[in-house]
């Protein structure tokens, strides 16, 4: 997608037009945003020209859009809200330190959720970003913590801070307990116990068993015999495109309201958005409706605490 992404800003639509059909949309509006960014200035996305030389750092990382008229450099990002920030102070800064600029913007665009996360950095201000988390690195007394960026580290399977809480959640599990009531009074009535059973007890779900379940269904699929388990498979799920909807629309003459009240009634803010601003019109705010909050339980890594016996 990143590639179809640069492809793309350069007037090139092939990688556009073989993505899967469901991630086409995202790199169209991710392109789509970078023409209103660039105004008068002109975007740099070939990819020999957008190596990030951060002072300091061996790493070259890669941008994937760059526009110096309007000092600003912008990274594309699929899947799930992440924070970047530390990331784009590093690109400023090797763009502040290449071009002598004392300011640089970075825009993150989360393709899949539509949404742009901006940042304005001063040249002292990344800077001290930058050296802050090397400072870290080098520092001979750091010890490593968990992060969400553990799944792409080459070190993750043997590293301390990944592998000690799913050794401390499976020691949990295969302590010896009188019963299911024991069990919950020890961990719900005290809540440090249960907080560090939970981010124990994820580790280990995450780690050792979604791994071995995804196995578990592997083997079983081959035809493996595996003692107490079998796999149950039902009927696929039936749906009617766009092209069967509107046959019955139209031989049916239906109802707009209708039509709309069968596919479910409602539709998500921002497809909306994207629909009628292709259309030219611009949504009344009226009209917005707000569905349930949603509520989500997040481990805060600065104050995770070893699990209590």
């Amino acid at each position: 997608m990143d590639e179809a992404f640069r492809l793309g800003l350069q007037g090139d639509r092939s990688k556009i037009d073989a993505l899967p059909a469901e991630d086409r949309p995202a790199v169209e509006w991710a392109v789509a945003l970078m023409e209103d960014y660039k105004r008068i200035g002109t975007i740099e996305a070939r990819e020999e020209y957008l190596a990030m030389h951060t002072p300091g750092i061996s790493h070259v990382g890669t941008a994937d859009a760059v526009c110096e008229r309007m000092g600003w450099v912008a990274d594309l990002k699929t899947g799930q809200l992440r924070g970047y920030a530390e990331q784009l102070a590093a690109y400023c800064y090797a763009m502040m330190h290449q071009t002598f600029e004392e300011e640089y913007a970075a825009h993150v665009l989360y393709c899949d959720q539509q949404l742009v996360k901006s940042y304005r950095f001063t040249l002292a201000q990344a800077r001290e970003i930058v050296e802050r988390i090397l400072a870290e690195v080098r520092d001979p007394s750091a010890e490593p913590r968990a992060c969400d960026y553990c799944d792409w580290c080459a070190r993750k399977d043997t590293c301390p801070a990944v592998v000690r809480p799913v050794e401390e959640g499976l020691a949990v599990i295969a302590a010896p307990k009188e019963s299911l009531a024991e069990i919950r009074e020890r961990l719900l009535g005290d809540p440090e116990k249960l907080a560090a059973f939970a981010s124990a007890w994820k580790a280990v779900e995450k780690e050792v068993g979604e791994p071995a379940m995804d196995r578990l269904k592997e083997l079983l699929e081959a035809g493996e015999p595996v003692p107490g388990w079998k796999v149950s498979k039902g009927q696929p799920t039936e749906y009617y495109d766009a092209d069967g909807i509107l046959y019955v629309a139209k031989e049916a003459s239906a109802p707009l309201e209708g039509l709309i009240e069968a596919m479910g009634g409602k539709m998500s803010a921002a497809k909306f958005k994207t629909w009628a601003g292709s259309l030219g019109v611009t949504p009344l705010n009226a009209h917005v409706r707000q569905g349930k909050a949603i509520t989500r339980l997040l481990q805060d890594r600065g104050k995770q605490k070893q699990l209590k016996n």
